[in-house]
């Protein structure tokens, strides 16, 4: 039988510390979840020249809106987090202007597939 702590005492005081050091344990929710896996079997949307999965983006755009930034611009320094990106397990975090695009230019049905999908 394995050896679990029970008395382990959690601190998040380091001078280090982003102030988005809570975002951890949203990551590890939406992966026991397996949440990027449902959005790809509920979503369906055929894009050209994509470099990401569609559960990808929209994960990618939720994140902002997760984190508090106040614009889609702002997300444009999570590029610059490598930390961040590999917490994302994306290659690379997409652009402001990508995700401005999977907003302005779905199909009608996507709405509905994202309802539906939050509905489950």
């Amino acid at each position: 039988m394995r050896y679990t702590p029970r008395n382990v005492p959690l601190a998040f005081n380091h001078v280090g510390l982003m102030h988005y050091g809570g975002a951890f344990f949203l990551r590890e929710f939406i992966r026991v979840l397996h949440i990027r896996h449902f959005l790809a079997r509920h979503l369906d949307w055929e894009r050209r020249n994509s470099e990401y999965t569609l559960s990808q983006m929209v994960l990618a755009l939720a994140w902002p809106l997760i984190l508090g930034l106040d614009r889609i611009a702002t997300a444009s320094l999570l590029r610059c987090n490598g930390t961040f990106q590999f917490f994302t397990d994306l290659p690379y975090f997409p652009d402001a202007q990508t995700l401005r695009r999977l907003l302005l230019q779905p199909p009608l049905t996507f709405a509905a597939q994202l309802r539906r999908a939050n509905d489950s």
